[in-house]
């Protein structure tokens, strides 16, 4: 299993390519590949339909992190003028600087510019401040609501394998966050829910397959005497 995590996920290699231009320059260790979509991802509805991801070692998150900051400044002289971000507002611009990480790098540093040009300029210290009050949001925990709990403990009552998914999904799934932070993506309660609906999952397929088994050999055994 890889030793990395993931640090940024993007819909194609050019959005990419400001991004890995500074991990190879600065010799930083990391994975440029395609991405499927995972079991989890599945269950909780996934986000944006992202196709690549770049991957290095989560104590570099931060480190890199600021030598993208430092090094990926734009010209407004070289965006194109039609560029969706200069129909945005202030208060749009300010969105962007809120949310680097559902805007990518690219926007972000644009975003700036275009703020800077309007006279709103945000010291690296504001920026910290932002950065860090986002990680703060992405770090609380999910609650299910009930959907895949309820269809948890259904599939745990039927039995089989859907139900062993369900409950080692909700009480296991963790996130990255782009600070490298791990977290769980579910709450507490929700996570017990998931520990009950694989313990109950367990339990009845491990039933189910006994009585399966006593038939098989109940009817070899009726088969034999007949014969």
């Amino acid at each position: 299993m890889s030793r990395y995590a993931t640090y940024e996920k993007f819909f194609n290699p050019e959005q990419a390519a400001p991004v890995l231009s500074v991990l190879k320059e600065q010799r930083i260790p990391h994975e440029f590949a395609a991405i499927g979509k995972q079991v989890d991802q599945l269950i909780t509805g996934g986000g944006p339909a992202y196709l690549y991801e770049v991957r290095m070692p989560a104590d570099q998150f931060e480190t890199v992190n600021r030598l993208l900051r430092e090094k990926m400044h734009v010209h407004l002289d070289d965006i194109d003028p039609d560029h969706y971000l200069f129909s945005f507002d202030d208060i749009e611009l300010v969105e962007i600087l809120k949310k680097p990480d559902e805007w990518g790098r690219l926007d972000y540093a644009i975003a700036r510019e275009i703020l800077e040009s309007r006279g709103i300029v945000y010291t690296n210290e504001e920026l910290d401040g932002l950065w860090n009050k986002r990680m703060e949001t992405l770090a609380r925990p999910a609650t299910d609501g009930g959907r895949w709990i309820t269809a948890g403990y259904f599939f745990s009552v039927v039995g089989g394998f859907i139900g062993i998914l369900i409950g080692l999904v909700l009480m296991q799934s963790t996130k990255t966050l782009p600070n490298g932070s791990r977290y769980y993506i579910y709450d507490k309660r929700t996570r017990r829910n998931g520990k009950t609906i694989l313990f109950i999952s367990v339990i009845v397929t491990a039933i189910n397959l006994t009585l399966a088994l006593t038939r098989s050999f109940t009817i070899v055994k009726h088969n034999w005497i007949g014969w």
